[in-house]
């Protein structure tokens, strides 16, 4: 039975206190290679999520001709919500505020 809390959400939620980003959905990798390293995700209640893949990912920029690109996209399949750092995402497509 899927309760709320273990529903994948499809949207994109940009996070300020991200240090990368994250995706439960490897189709939203465009480019991905197989996580082989030891790290996992620790999320705030102390739990360590398995990382799948590394890859990339490009938005569609509907206004103008410009893609965006999220670099070293993390592929986690047990988290529910594809989260944007907003730091990280601002770095890689030189956006300034």
């Amino acid at each position: 039975l899927a309760t709320p809390s273990t529903v994948q959400d499809p949207l994109w939620y940009p996070n300020s206190g991200a240090s990368h980003h994250f995706t439960h959905d490897e189709s939203n990798l465009s480019i991905k290679n197989a996580y082989t390293g030891t790290d996992s995700v620790n999320i705030g209640n102390g739990t360590g999520l398995h990382i799948s893949h590394v890859g990339l990912s490009y938005f569609h920029n509907h206004m103008s001709s410009k893609h965006f690109v999220m670099h070293n996209l993390l592929h986690v399949p047990s988290i529910t919500k594809n989260l944007l750092s907003v730091s990280k995402f601002a770095r890689d497509n030189r956006v300034f505020f």
